[in-house]
């Protein structure tokens, strides 16, 4: 009976020993990658004694072989934004097909990391070398893969853009750069400063211009083609013909006037690939703010189909924009279909629809009530070409 007794105190003093060791270092839950990703502003993991910001980008883009990718832009950072300097970059991501190592690469071609992913969704991360800035680097993949997120950890802290009504300008003698990537036949113009600000978040009032170079290439040999600037609505120095072997082409514009439009004309065939612009003096903005009774548009290069499944969200479009959209006019046509029905969608109710044919046409949408950018999302049931859209605030907001 002692011997019984005695066993009885042992196995509860154990009972009460494995309790008090749970209480003190308690189990942690698993998590699956990917599972909770973090999101703007978010604190991230501690090294040492500094705190890091989080900044996270649900992207789902395709990661063709060997292409190059700048971080900066998945992340649709503005241009000041991008100077971050970067602790780690976490990746969730999967493979076409067969298995996929992407690489994480800097200004100098260099590796800093890479991971292998394969057909199930998986997570790569990425610690990087101290002062490791954000504009610095790029993605590539060995084999076509999905990007699903990208997750960068800064070291300072991050803003997602500027308040209400708030406008920010270039740095004076920065130099701005624009990722184009469009062919152009017969004759077009590319609006610089609307591209200013929907991949950079600035604004370019109250700046002068000295110079844009463009990175350009006729489509056919032979065929002559040609760039030229336009500011406020007057051609700017002589037009320039573009050639083959020389691909990065200056167009000097030197001029006092402050900006009010920016745009690039083009003549012939050609590749715009990219455009770079130089910035000269840079003047505060007069009376800043959006008041009552100031309307405004903005027109937006879209180049992207849009089907079941493939919504266009205008937010990525418009990530910096704060005032109320009234109506969008699409520049859009049907790509298998004879006709087809687009329509904004917010909160999953139809604010407002459209008609579209396989011929270009641009209708126009008037929402039921003005809506933020964030909220609202462009849906089509059929297979629809979206190549521009222009967006109309509304005239009577108030903050």
């Amino acid at each position: 009976m002692n011997n019984a007794s005695s066993l009885f105190v042992l196995i509860l003093l154990g009972s009460l020993l494995a309790d008090a060791v749970a209480q003190v270092n308690p189990r942690r839950p698993e998590t699956q990658p990917g599972s909770s990703f973090p999101t703007y502003n978010e604190p991230g993991n501690q090294y040492g004694n500094q705190q890091g910001q989080i900044i996270s980008e649900r992207v789902m883009q395709n990661l063709r072989m060997f292409e190059r990718v700048r971080l900066s832009e998945l992340l649709r950072l503005s241009y000041t934004q991008s100077e971050l300097e970067v602790r780690s970059i976490t990746l969730l991501a999967s493979s076409i097909r067969g298995q996929a190592q992407i690489d994480l690469i800097n200004s100098r071609g260099q590796s800093l990391g890479s991971g292998i992913v394969r057909r199930q969704q998986s997570e790569i991360r990425i610690q990087l070398p101290p002062r490791t800035r954000l504009s610095e680097l790029e993605l590539s993949s060995s084999e076509e893969a999905l990007l699903d997120t990208v997750t960068a950890e800064v070291e300072s802290s991050y803003s997602p853009g500027p308040g209400p009504g708030q406008e920010v300008q270039p740095s004076p003698q920065s130099m701005l750069r624009l990722m184009v990537n469009q062919e152009i036949r017969g004759m077009g113009e590319i609006h610089l400063k609307q591209l200013v600000k929907q991949q950079m978040g600035l604004t370019l009032e109250g700046a002068e211009i000295e110079r844009v170079v463009v990175e350009a290439s006729p489509l056919m040999y032979g065929r002559a083609a040609s760039v030229q600037v336009e500011l406020n609505n007057r051609l700017v120095g002589p037009a320039k013909f573009l050639s083959p072997a020389q691909q990065r082409l200056p167009l000097q514009v030197n001029s006092m006037e402050e900006v009010r439009t920016l745009k690039l004309i083009v003549r012939g065939d050609a590749r715009v690939e990219m455009v770079h612009i130089r910035i000269g003096q840079v003047r505060p903005i007069r009376g800043q703010g959006h008041g009552q009774g100031q309307g405004h548009s903005q027109r937006v290069i879209v180049s992207q189909e849009i089907s079941s499944g493939r919504p266009l969200e205008l937010g990525r479009l418009l990530p910096y924009e704060s005032r109320l959209i009234s109506r969008i006019s699409l520049e859009a046509r049907t790509s298998r279909q004879s006709s087809a029905e687009v329509a904004l969608i917010a909160f999953g109710q139809i604010q407002g629809s459209t008609i579209v044919t396989s011929v270009p046409m641009r209708p126009m949408i008037k929402l039921i009530r003005p809506m933020s950018a964030r909220e609202l999302t462009l849906q089509s049931l059929s297979p629809v070409l979206i190549d521009s859209i222009e967006v109309d605030f509304d005239s009577f907001q108030s903050w």
